[in-house]
């Protein structure tokens, strides 16, 4: 009888001791799997980044041509091609830098109508479209303003800051960026890039 008792108290603690290799056999096999799972997904996500990365916008780059409604409600075709050179106002209705660099934007509009320029201007906004027309009302900008149309749009145009000031030549290739406010001085400065006969009408 105590034989058979002994027999089941070992009995029993082997039992014990089997399932508790079992258990941490399944745990550390589960952690194990846990983190090759948590590899498997950050290699992904390595491999992602660099496609979510937004280029910024350089010389040489090629903008694409798309359809957006202006402040008016209308459709209109956006294209940074034409028969001349094309100039492009990247800006947010809510950056204070923009603001400062509005009045050398409607200054440089300006003077290139002055000069019978064939150069086609774009202002092209961040922002959603209730506030860009509130705003481009506001300011009375003498040119064409139109909201993109999406996030992915403004990733093609390189646009990783505002306010821009861009020229592209006829084929949509992009010329110059000013990457700051625009100040009066630079007005001169663009016409020149964008309008090289302008110089020849008038002096700056």
């Amino acid at each position: 009888m105590e034989q058979k008792t002994r027999l089941g108290i070992l009995f029993v603690i082997l039992m014990v001791f089997v399932v508790a290799a079992a258990s941490a056999v399944v745990y550390f096999w589960r952690q194990n799997a846990d983190l090759r799972d948590r590899l498997r997904v950050s290699d992904q996500k390595e491999k992602e980044k660099p496609a979510d990365i937004v280029r910024r916008l350089a010389e040489g780059d090629e903008l694409p041509e798309f359809t957006a409604m202006n402040i008016d409600g209308r459709e209109v075709r956006v294209t940074p091609r034409g028969a001349g050179n094309t100039l492009l106002f990247i800006y947010s209705p809510t950056c204070d830098r923009c603001e400062a660099g509005i009045p050398n934007w409607i200054k440089l509009s300006n003077k290139l109508k002055d000069l019978h320029s064939s150069t086609q201007i774009f202002a092209l906004s961040i922002a959603d479209s209730y506030t860009t027309v509130q705003h481009a009302r506001k300011m009375q900008m003498p040119f064409l303003v139109v909201p993109f149309p999406g996030i992915e749009l403004q990733k093609k145009y390189g646009v990783t800051e505002v306010p821009l000031t861009v020229v592209v030549d006829p084929q949509g290739k992009v010329q110059a960026v000013w990457d700051k406010p625009l100040d009066e001085g630079e007005v001169g400065d663009v016409i020149e890039t964008v309008c090289p006969e302008c110089l020849e009408r008038v002096g700056f």
